[in-house]
């Protein structure tokens, strides 16, 4: 995980001076775990301030294109997250700026930013406070100290008031334990089907709602109205019947189009000259029949 930031060289600390210019900024010992929960992250820069005074520790892009700004969450729960709105806002709303300030080719204005709080011990009020901004990209993670005779190592770990109700209860298996009888086999298909796609995906739920998100975007919706299940799939999340293999198949096959046309973006591939999507099916499967029957098996 290298940090490639261009204005150390020149705002580096004397400390920084005496190294040597070019050597690499010595990173808060945290840092390194940040690949284990954003894998293949790149940092890019560090005491980021923006003008309205929102701030971020680090800078970084992942390898879809889409930039995340960590924070070190102070130890005061209401600090930590008046601190974690001004850094989401000040995200979003100068997107443009960070990545022309940043001068990366790679990262892409089409995704939207991942904001990273890091809780320097355990904070279950700050992580309740932030749980409903899961849907705005704000990831939360905490820090856990581990002694042995080698010593005392903090790690990095995901903190997912998302995915769980008031009592603990929700998430994935939540879902499938409310599932009528003869649908139970179905949602553990589309549980494992789902798996398989990308291990950024981050699924949440309760015993009636269940979705996918990616970088806090919902990609995929599946809700149980009774004794049926209907799910919808981004950007336009028209509703889809989801009650046997067949659906659950063209299902799985848009969400896979999906994901795969924003990485697209995000990469900035070239659509250059040729046939485009017709107008209005902008969310129909772009896999080959061959491409699907591998992702299948």
């Amino acid at each position: 995980m290298a940090l490639r930031g261009k204005k150390e060289e020149v705002e580096g600390t004397a400390a920084e001076g005496e190294r040597g210019k070019g050597a690499e900024p010595v990173l808060p010992p945290w840092a390194a775990g940040l690949d284990e929960i954003v894998p293949g992250i790149e940092l890019l820069d560090r005491e980021l301030v923006f003008e309205g005074g929102a701030r971020a520790d680090l800078v970084g892009v992942d390898p879809s294109g889409r930039l995340h700004v960590v924070l070190l969450a102070d130890e005061d729960a209401d600090r930590a997250a008046l601190a974690a709105l001004d850094l989401l806002a000040a995200t979003r709303a100068e997107l443009e700026l960070l990545v022309r300030h940043l001068g990366e080719g790679r990262t892409s204005t089409e995704r939207a930013p991942r904001v990273l709080i890091v809780c320097p011990a355990s904070a279950p009020r700050l992580a309740e406070r932030l749980g409903v901004l899961a849907d705005a990209g704000v990831l939360l993670l905490g820090l856990r100290a581990m002694k042995s005779a080698r010593g005392e190592q903090r790690y990095l770990v995901r903190l997912d008031p998302a995915g769980k109700g008031a009592n603990g209860s929700g998430g994935v298996n939540a879902f499938l334990r409310a599932l009528p009888a003869r649908l139970e086999a179905l949602g553990n298909t589309l549980v494992e089907r789902m798996e398989r796609l990308d291990e950024e995906l981050v699924p949440s739920g309760d015993a009636s709602t269940l979705v996918w998100r990616l970088g806090g975007e919902v990609l995929l919706r599946v809700e149980r109205i009774g004794e049926l299940l209907q799910a919808s799939v981004a950007p336009r999340h028209e509703p889809l019947p989801l009650g046997e293999l067949g659906e659950l198949e063209r299902v799985v096959s848009k969400v896979y189009a999906q994901l795969a046309r924003l990485l697209g973006l995000a990469r900035g591939e070239p659509t250059g000259p040729g046939p485009r999507p017709a107008p209005g099916r902008a969310d129909e499967p772009i896999l080959t029949p061959e491409e699907l029957e591998a992702f299948r098996q």
